[in-house]
């Protein structure tokens, strides 16, 4: 297979999942990320809570899966 035909389908993939889970979030991403104290949202499987400058999303039983921290 042609490197640069690779190339071309990890990039529509990628852009092609980058677009699935904006669908699935939307704005309510951006919602967290704005608010001053602690946020929670739960999701079907997920919880996304904010505090202090770090997001985390975590399942159901409360195991982390990403935290994203938010420098200043």
């Amino acid at each position: 297979m042609n490197k640069n035909r690779r190339n071309f389908i990890k990039i529509l993939l990628l852009g092609g999942g980058a677009l699935f889970v904006g669908k699935i979030f939307g704005s309510r991403i951006f919602e967290i990320f704005s608010s001053g104290s602690e946020t929670v949202m739960d999701l079907k499987n997920f919880r996304v809570s904010k505090d202090k400058g770090e997001l985390v999303i975590s399942d159901k039983s409360g195991e982390e899966v990403f935290v994203i921290y938010k420098e200043k």
